[in-house]
């Protein structure tokens, strides 16, 4: 059900390109939504479209995990176009979650929140697509990228034409996380020292965030000069949390059996994990990592 708060097509001044934003009472998943809407004809997919809901009832997550959230936390979809205008997807790239991450941690709230923040502890990125810090040796989980592509039939053919960039804040709300992966934690709780118990609407995040996400795909396709991805690979590994720790991958929901283990020495040009093992480089695709228990 749309939310009268919204109209149907709202095209907003704020974003850095127009865009349409459709915002729901409540939703199965903004991806989903989304991606059902680009491939089915109902929304063009040469145009940027922004879903939003108050609640999702089915959120999904990296590996096929559930989203877990609650009340007036975000729950946000941009649909961004494979095209070559200025905030267009060039190409599908395994550094634009990286780029994402980066840039949702410049989020004024969470500038201020670490300028507040022991060194240890600040808000930052971590492979491949969550946002949060670690307190001792459990990672404090804020928000979660989920990225998809999108495809359309022209022509008879299914054709890529773009890609869905899922972003879950937690922002009043932490839910628990019971696989002991991570734990959650939340705008507000983090805030609440420092901004006399201040209450956060999701809404507000809307438009800084959706900014965010733009400059992120901007950075991805500036990418393909060669002098500026290096220069955003050793920024993205200064910056990273888990750069120089001894971490543990764990693939897919099973949380028993390791699948790789090393020094994180930073990523790679495609976007992947690179460990060190001995002498041994392990270059990891895809997983969930967390750091060893001897890890301070």
């Amino acid at each position: 059900m749309l939310n009268s708060f919204f109209d149907n097509h709202v095209v907003s001044s704020d974003f850095l390109t127009p865009i349409t934003h459709v915002h729901f009472d409540s939703i199965d998943s903004t991806n989903t939504a989304l991606i059902k809407a680009v491939n089915l004809g109902n929304l063009p997919y040469d145009l940027p479209c922004l879903y939003t809901a108050g609640h999702q009832t089915a959120g999904r997550g990296q590996h096929g995990r559930t989203w877990v959230s609650g009340v007036n936390n975000v729950f946000l979809t941009l649909y961004v176009p494979i095209k070559h205008g200025e905030f267009d997807l060039y190409q599908l790239s395994g550094l634009l979650s990286l780029a994402v991450g980066l840039e949702l941690t410049k989020l004024p709230v969470i500038q201020m929140l670490n300028e507040n923040r022991d060194r240890t502890s600040k808000i930052g990125v971590k492979w491949a697509n969550d946002i949060g810090y670690f307190d001792d040796t459990q990672f404090k989980k804020l928000a979660g990228v989920l990225i998809e592509p999108v495809f359309r039939k022209i022509s008879g053919k299914n054709n890529l034409v773009g890609a869905v960039i899922g972003v879950g804040l937690n922002v009043n709300h932490a839910p628990e996380i019971k696989d002991g992966l991570y734990q959650s934690t939340c705008i507000h709780d983090l805030a609440c020292v420092l901004t006399a118990n201040q209450q956060f609407l999701a809404k507000d995040f809307y438009i800084p965030m959706t900014n965010q996400l733009l400059k992120a795909v901007q950075i991805c396709n500036h990418c393909y000069d060669k002098d500026y991805l290096k220069s955003f690979i050793n920024y993205f590994n200064e910056n990273h949390l888990l750069t120089n720790k001894n971490i543990n991958i764990f693939i897919q929901n099973n949380m028993t059996d390791v699948h790789a283990s090393g020094q994180c020495i930073g990523i790679s040009e495609n976007g992947e994990l690179l460990l060190k093992n001995n002498d041994t480089i392990i270059p990891i695709f895809a997983g969930m990592a967390k750091l060893k228990l001897n890890e301070n």
